[in-house]
């Protein structure tokens, strides 16, 4: 029997002759089965009724139990004044109790919002603060104050760390529950910068600096593309170096451990020599040897299909010149309700400190600094089960159905951890801050390379290749994280192109074929592991709802790259075939899907166009950033091999012809100059060696003297951005075709020419070969992304919140230890 109307929740509950119940239980009871809790005279004041309910220790599973009876209807209705009273009771505890009063601790109402924001409201965003605020007039005095309880309690220090830390937890909740909703509005009016700075900066607090972080990235993407928002505003302004390098040790940690996460899948690890020498010794079975018996080893293993072990096949330093490495076959992609399912999350292991994690997650062939302070982190997975963790209805997305994956992608599906959310506070800092971008690339010891630059490498390696065939959210993270370095490139000049140590190597993804070799002493310089890193992308990410705006930054980020090393006259001896050979697939990739790639995406022009200026930049400035005239003529090689391709795609711009200029063979009259080499006739290696026919009509990718336009175009717009940068690799294909037909008339028509020889005549006829200095090709301003970056991040912090509510949800942002 429950207590009459007028007594004290602490009042004795339990009647002869009924079930026992706790307090907090007959509490429940009262406010989920009596609307007139408080509307009758002898009713309880609400202000004494919530300061006793608050004195009880709350349980989860009693308060779903007790509210699960009541419809949403109902809860908007005759039961709202009981639910939005307990709400602003609770905030006057929060704003006016005893530091230490127990009663803080147990009002910060967590599990009461995730349950009011998980119900199906027809209009949510202003149905759920009607739910807490009570009447609509009442709204903007309830939630100014509970922002202002929120300030005032992270601030006080006299409030037990453990009751400041639940109560950051609490704002994260209410920012991530509410999103864009008018309800944030409210952590704008009242700025709450400055106390998440102190936060960090608190030696007793500074272990959450993850989570004041993440709080801090959520704020400063409340719509900024519709107004200035205040956050972004201080970002730029701030200047405390010893907080930022607090957030640069979290966002280091995080991407090591995130990386190590998906290696816990799939271990990629370069073999060392002593584990080659260990596994070789014990296949010997010294042993049995000794002891009377020998055997032969035992016949390798066919290379498994999810890419553990075995032998690298894409890389064409260690492939014959006569044919391509394999490409991956194309991803046949369901419709886009494809989002991975989110129901399994990282085992949850509580606290985890950098000084821990740095050691366990460090790359095997890479020291690390020493441990920086202590800070509470999601805990890294510590095998690749992956159970099934509470997760609450978040939105229609979060509930799609699952992806039927490839048996070598299902491990992948719910990756990259819900921890690199803080990657989207670490792009609002590196994007706004001068002073946060220098300190990224400081040396913390005096020799000591910066950690986070290579660590954000790596783990953008193993997002990236798996983005395509996984879900929505993976996309969503690798074109964050391919921004992220390009900004890292164009504010880290002199500073990207220092090599590591020997043998220090910068670990990147090998967990899908075609994968790149174990060990490249040129990884060493992170430049170089950057470009690996984008023909991991290229190479991965083909399928036929491309993700053109991703792949346009990625191609611009190489063209970033090129530029840098350009200026810093810096030659990579690195294999730059497979670049060549990336970036050639998507445009055949582009050619063949053409008519689905224009209805899924408006931009698919700027894509075509960035690509012709990325090659025509490294074709055009490839004596400053290639290593010897003999991997020059090797992208010249490609691009003849790629002639059709490429005169296709030009069409695809709407340009059907561009001029090139006339070349006369070496020791030819005008009376007798060969014509090139027809494109239609040599699509293959095979036909380019023994082509034994010219055509006396057009040359390749249909020169003439004038610009015309097909179908389709109109003279301006993104196609005809890179109208000089196609007539470049038109005058080299050109160009070299003559030569090549001369050398073939001295052998005489039916002997093959070799690739070495093909080569030769590239190599020797570099210096004659001319090519125009685009507006195109000139250094690339700042990244803004406007164009390509509309609607991106709206969607992203979308994503975000429900990774941080994840994250609080499984309680893997860890409970501070008593210092």
């Amino acid at each position: 029997m429950a207590p009459s109307l007028g007594e004290s929740p602490l009042k004795q509950v339990n009647k002869a002759g009924q079930p026992k119940r706790s307090k907090l239980q007959a509490s429940w009871d009262d406010l989920a089965t009596n609307p007139q809790l408080f509307a009758t005279d002898n009713s309880p004041l609400p202000t004494r009724y919530c300061s006793e309910f608050y004195c009880l220790r709350p349980n989860r599973t009693v308060q779903n139990a007790a509210l699960a009876g009541i419809s949403d209807g109902d809860l908007l209705g005759k039961y709202r004044t009981n639910v939005s009273e307990l709400f602003i009771g609770g905030i006057k505890i929060l704003k006016d109790a005893p530091p230490a009063d127990v009663t803080r601790s147990n009002a910060t109402l967590i599990p009461f919002l995730r349950h009011v924001f998980a119900r199906n409201f027809s209009n949510k965003e202003q149905d759920v603060m009607t739910v807490l605020g009570g009447d609509a007039e009442r709204h903007d005095q309830v939630f100014s104050d509970m922002v202002s309880a929120l300030d005032a309690t992270l601030r006080n220090v006299k409030v037990p760390v453990s009751v400041r830390h639940r109560v950051l937890q609490l704002a994260l909740t209410l920012v991530a529950c509410a999103n864009q909703s008018p309800l944030t509005s409210y952590f704008l009016r009242r700025d709450l910068f400055s106390t998440l700075v102190a936060f960090i900066a608190d030696d007793s607090t500074k272990q959450f600096a993850f989570e004041s972080a993440l709080l801090l990235g959520l704020l400063a993407n409340y719509r900024k593309s519709e107004a200035r928002n205040p956050y972004v505003v201080r970002i730029q302004d701030f200047v405390e170096e010893g907080i930022m390098e607090r957030i640069i040790d979290v966002v280091s940690t995080v991407c090591s451990r995130a990386r190590d996460s998906y290696v816990s899948i799939s271990d990629d690890t370069p073999p060392s020599l002593v584990a080659s020498l260990s596994s070789f010794v014990k296949s010997l079975r010294i042993t049995e040897f000794l002891t009377g018996g020998f055997y032969l080893p035992p016949p390798p293993l066919p290379a498994p299909l999810n890419g553990q072990g075995g032998t690298q096949n894409g890389a064409a330093g260690s492939e014959d010149v006569k044919g391509k490495g394999k490409e991956e076959e194309v991803v046949e992609e369901k419709p886009d309700n494809e989002d991975a399912p989110k129901d399994e999350t990282v085992p949850v292991n509580g606290s985890g400190d950098v000084s821990a994690s740095a050691s366990s997650s460090a790359s095997p062939t890479s020291p690390r600094k020493p441990p920086p302070p202590t800070i509470s982190l999601p805990a890294s997975p510590t095998s690749p089960t992956r159970p099934t963790s509470r997760r609450p209805p978040l939105s229609p997305r979060s509930s799609s159905t699952s992806l039927k994956l490839r048996p070598e992608d299902a491990p992948f599906a719910t990756m990259p951890p819900e921890m690199v959310v803080v990657l989207l506070a670490f792009y609002e800092l590196l994007n706004s801050n001068k002073t946060f971008c220098s300190l990224v690339f400081g040396e913390r010891e005096e020799g000591a390379p910066p950690s986070l630059p290579t660590e954000l490498i790596s783990l953008t390696s193993y997002i990236v290749s798996h983005a395509s065939v996984t879900t929505h959210r993976a996309r969503l993270y690798s074109r964050l994280c391919l921004i992220i370095l390009l900004i890292l490139v164009e504010e880290g000049e002199a500073k990207l192109s220092v090599a590591r140590a020997e043998g220090e190597e910068i670990r990147v993804c090998r967990q899908r074929q075609p994968m790149l070799p174990p060990r490249d002493p040129a990884r060493t310089i992170p430049l170089s592991a950057m470009i690996d890193t984008v023909v991991i992308f290229l190479r991965h990410g083909l399928k036929k709802r491309l993700d053109v705006d991703t792949y346009t930054i990625a191609l611009r980020l190489l063209q970033r790259i090129f530029q840098q090393l350009k200026t810093e006259k810096l030659r990579i001896a690195r294999d730059w075939v497979v670049v060549w050979r990336a970036m050639l697939s998507l445009a055949s990739f582009i050619v063949t899907h053409s008519v689905e790639l224009r209805q899924n995406s408006g931009r698919l022009d700027a894509l075509i166009s960035q690509l012709f200026i990325t090659l025509s930049y490294a074709a055009y400035w490839g004596e400053q950033i290639l290593p010897n005239s003999a991997a020059q003529a090797r992208i010249h090689y490609e691009l003849l091999h790629a002639d059709e391709t490429l005169d296709a795609l030009s069409d695809l711009l709407g340009i059907s012809s561009v001029a090139t200029p006339s070349v006369t063979p070496p020791g030819s009259s005008n009376g007798s100059i060969l014509p090139p080499l027809n494109r239609r006739d040599t699509p293959t290696r095979s036909t380019f060696f023994t082509l034994s026919q010219f055509s006396p009509t057009k040359s390749s990718f249909r020169s003439s003297s004038s610009l015309g336009v097909g179908t389709g175009g109109s003279g301006t717009g993104d196609g005809f951005v890179a109208t000089e940068c196609i007539a470049n690799l038109r005058s080299s294909i050109t160009f070299f075709s003559n030569h090549i037909n001369a050398l073939r008339l001295t052998k005489g028509t039916e002997d093959e020419l070799e690739p070495d020889e093909i080569l030769g005549v590239i190599e020797r006829n570099l210096g004659g070969v001319e090519l125009i200095e685009s507006a195109a090709m000139g250094d690339l301003g700042r990244f803004a992304g406007e164009d390509i970056a509309a609607g991106f991040f709206e969607e992203l912090v979308g994503v975000a919140c429900e990774d941080t509510l994840r994250l609080l949800d499984a309680e893997q942002i860890a409970v501070p230890s008593s210092p």
